[in-house]
């Protein structure tokens, strides 16, 4: 990539000024008036006092960068035909121009990777695991958790177009006092006259006695009528949280997300005991009050202690969660990332903590946080189910706005934000609608191409000089790095501001240009133009798992 090649001859100009082993950074402005790529270079030697650049005779930043540039664009270094210019400017950054003819000659490059396009081998060799949405099984997917979806799953669309290889993963806690209380709302609602007095069930609503009628066909095979009331709440509880992990996977299926891996609480509880005699013998859990506490006195915890074996002997969720990560780690990922509610927030150094004492690296470990979303109907804020009672679910809005536009509108805004979801904009068939917007420039193009009949692709594209067409290469150019970027930084909302940027070009060269006209040339080099395009567009839509219609 272009920005490989700017650190390259920046380090090679750096080599003259004596300056080695130092890694520039090399970034692309907000304002396209300050060039293509940027890099602050001189500001950070001025500031290094590794490096002495004063001794070197520079009064400040900027006369540091004005050196640098003139031997950028000076034949000792012969700064190739990728670039007009480089130039040094207050305070002392240096910008970097790319010129027409290499913009225009990437457009071929573009169509010939095709599906390819965008591909790195950042992560070539290497294994991660992405652990995402692990719904609480004691009712239906809600809306808000289901913000976690479409975040983990186009992450790790991300990490393997990337070149890792990846495993979607989901944690079923099909243990605990919630699945005896699950068990206790079915049994009582069941049986109504045997529900004591002031006792208030826990989980109510329509979706509780759909589930009860579920688990009493289910007890029916197992002669359920011979049970105790404990026998049968305990019984129902774990019956029921098994029909609703498929009612939630199948909601996943249809948002798009298919899991490589469930794992189940009950069977890393298995293994509790070993690994926590592990911590045991390294000095990291002690008792106290006839608990077992997880209790290493480092930076990510500073003293808080977390229990992992309680007075009754039962093991906690941090205990299975223990295991989990043990195991994450030991299948050999170089990446492990969980994404959870901004609720566990405080789970995340314990997290840290705990894979650090069993002997694995904290950077590879990376946590998403995610804040809870709103809905709007308009200007109507929607807040309760007709089924759950006290949630919207994520199957009433995925059956109202369909899979596109209920992926789409989550991943528009960054995780650590709070958000409105509008329901009628999501729908509507417009321009307003920006999953609408984008879509209609992919399906624009292929319309195109179907009036354009027997016109072939031209690989010349060299009269692509209208401001309009440039624009539009440099927008699509971006897509590989963002790609690179964001396997480092996650940030996968930014797919959503690219795309619409690329179709927002798209229209406004489409508006400006005719594409098929008497100039065969002219013709034949928009066509690969459009070719680009719709290359880069499906591309991005298939990171996010929305669909690239042909026809609307």
């Amino acid at each position: 990539m272009i920005r490989e090649e700017i650190n390259k001859i920046l380090k090679d100009a750096l080599k003259e000024l004596g300056v080695e082993d130092f890694e520039p950074q090399i970034e692309r402005p907000k304002d396209s008036s300050n060039g293509d790529y940027s890099t602050n270079v001189a500001m950070n030697l001025f500031t290094n006092s590794r490096f002495m650049i004063k001794d070197l005779g520079f009064k400040n930043p900027l006369e540091l960068a004005e050196r640098i540039a003139k031997i950028l664009n000076s034949e000792t270094l012969n700064l190739n035909s990728s670039f007009d210019s480089v130039e040094a400017v207050r305070p002392g950054f240096i910008n970097f121009y790319l010129s027409n003819s290499y913009l225009q000659t990437q457009v071929q490059e573009i169509i010939n990777k095709g599906d390819n396009y965008g591909s790195s081998a950042v992560g070539k060799g290497k294994k991660a695991s992405v652990e995402f949405v692990s719904a609480n099984p004691t009712g239906p997917l809600h809306i808000g958790n289901a913000r976690g979806g479409p975040l983990g799953d186009v992450l790790a669309n991300v990490l393997e177009k990337a070149g890792y290889k990846v495993t979607r993963e989901y944690l079923h806690n099909n243990v605990g006092g919630q699945v005896a209380r699950l068990g206790e709302a079915i049994y009582f609602t069941l049986h109504p006259d045997q529900k004591g007095e002031g006792y208030e069930i826990q989980y109510q609503g329509e979706y509780i006695k759909e589930l009860a009628k579920m688990v009493v066909e289910t007890m029916e095979e197992k002669h359920f009528e011979s049970l105790s009331q404990e026998k049968f709440i305990d019984k129902a509880g774990q019956i029921a949280v098994e029909i609703m992990l498929l009612e939630i996977l199948k909601d996943c299926e249809d948002i798009g997300i298919k899991y490589d891996l469930v794992r189940k609480e009950s069977d890393l509880r298995k293994d509790a005991p070993e690994v926590i005699k592990e911590l045991e013998r390294k000095g990291l859990v002690k008792e106290k009050d006839k608990a077992l506490w997880f209790a290493p006195n480092d930076e990510f915890l500073k003293d808080r202690e977390t229990v992992v074996k309680k007075s009754d002997g039962e093991y906690t969720y941090f205990a299975s969660d223990i295991v989990y990560h043990k195991e994450k780690f030991e299948r050999g990922n170089d990446l492990v990332v969980d994404i959870l509610g901004a609720n566990h927030s405080g789970h995340v150094p314990r997290l840290k903590a705990v894979i650090k004492a069993l002997g694995f690296d904290t950077n590879e470990f990376k946590v998403v946080l995610y804040q809870w979303i709103r809905l709007k109907r308009g200007e109507e804020i929607l807040k309760m189910s007709k089924r759950s009672g006290t949630f919207v679910t994520a199957r009433e809005v995925l059956d109202e706005v369909g899979k596109d536009a209920f992926r789409f509108f989550l991943l528009r805004t960054g995780s650590e934000t709070h958000m409105d979801f509008d329901l009628e904009l999501a729908k509507k068939k417009a321009n307003e609608n920006p999953v609408f917007y984008v879509q209609y420039a992919y399906s624009r193009i292929n319309s195109i191409f179907a009036k354009a009949g027997e016109a072939i692709i031209s690989p010349d594209t060299s009269l692509l000089t209208e401001p309009e067409e440039v624009s539009l290469i440099r927008q699509l150019l971006k897509f590989p790095e963002l790609i690179e970027e964001i396997s480092y930084t996650f940030a996968v909302n930014t797919f959503t501001t690219y795309v619409i940027e690329v179709a927002t070009l798209f229209h406004k060269f489409y508006e400006a240009h005719r594409v098929i006209s008497e100039n065969k040339k002219l013709t034949e080099a928009r066509l690969a133009l459009l070719k680009a395009t719709a290359v880069t567009l499906k591309n991005t839509l298939d990171i996010l798992g929305v669909s690239a219609p042909e026809r609307m």
